[in-house]
């Protein structure tokens, strides 16, 4: 009709194209070469048909997981290069620990991993803190043994009595074999009579079976066995005076 505008033509799509990175040059956008997978579908061509053209969509599709496999690619690293300083820090923190808990009383490195381990800190942590304490000196559980075993003995405790306490405060069995091998090699009878002659000799002022069940305890407490400590504690109490009366002779 005349008068009337002709009415435009609809825009076509925009053509296929076969060359997803051709497609992104074109726009200045550089991306890593779009690839397909290795498989392809039963219906794919074969190896002499022209490949299927790539829509803009697909395009878009594959330049953005490119992208989200990018960002997980640096989130990835990101953590990798920050567990590193994280770690020292929770073995600083557990050091710290270490050293305010021997700050006043020596203890043995078994008490002090229990002891983190129930503060929830990691294995690997806790086993760094503790070779670091002993390379600082705050932990040296060979010295401690030896001293926690002379100073007992002196006491004059059984060597049962002092392997089931230092047991207790976390020493191992290796260490105390060797600690107390000289202690459990002695006369048990012997060493158990000796200080109960010890004992007895500060009770001469008191009646004779007052002393000797008080000589009982003394060497019971120390860890000596009950028939040998009222065995020992009674020879010692009637030698002692038997001592004195010759003595007064």
């Amino acid at each position: 009709m005349s008068g009337q505008h002709p009415r435009p033509e609809p825009e076509a799509d925009p053509p296929p194209f076969r060359d997803a990175e051709a497609w992104l040059a074109a726009r200045g956008v550089r991306r890593e070469p779009v690839t397909r997978p290795a498989s392809s579908p039963p219906d794919a061509p074969s190896a002499g048909d022209d490949p299927a053209p790539v829509t803009a969509r697909q395009v878009a599709q594959l330049a953005a997981q490119q992208a989200d496999q990018r960002a997980e690619a640096a989130d990835a690293a990101a953590s990798a290069r920050s567990a590193q300083p994280r770690l020292e820090d929770d073995v600083a923190a557990a050091l710290a620990f270490i050293r305010r808990s021997t700050a006043s009383t020596p203890q043995s490195e078994q008490r002090l991993g229990d002891k983190l381990a129930a503060r929830g800190t990691p294995a690997v942590v806790v086993e760094q803190a503790l070779a670091a304490a002993r390379r600082q000196g705050l932990v040296d559980d060979v010295a401690m043994v030896a001293a926690l075993v002379a100073e007992r003995r002196r006491a004059g405790h059984a060597p049962a009595r002092i392997r089931r306490d230092l047991a207790a405060r976390g020493f191992g069995p290796h260490l105390l074999d060797a600690a107390l091998a000289g202690a459990e090699a002695e006369d048990p009878r012997a060493a158990a009579f000796a200080l109960a002659r010890r004992r007895a000799e500060q009770l001469t002022g008191i009646e004779a079976e007052a002393a000797v069940r008080r000589v009982t305890g003394y060497v019971l407490r120390r860890g000596y066995p009950d028939a040998l400590a009222r065995k020992v504690a009674r020879d010692a109490v009637f030698a002692t005076r038997d001592d004195e009366r010759t003595a007064g002779h």
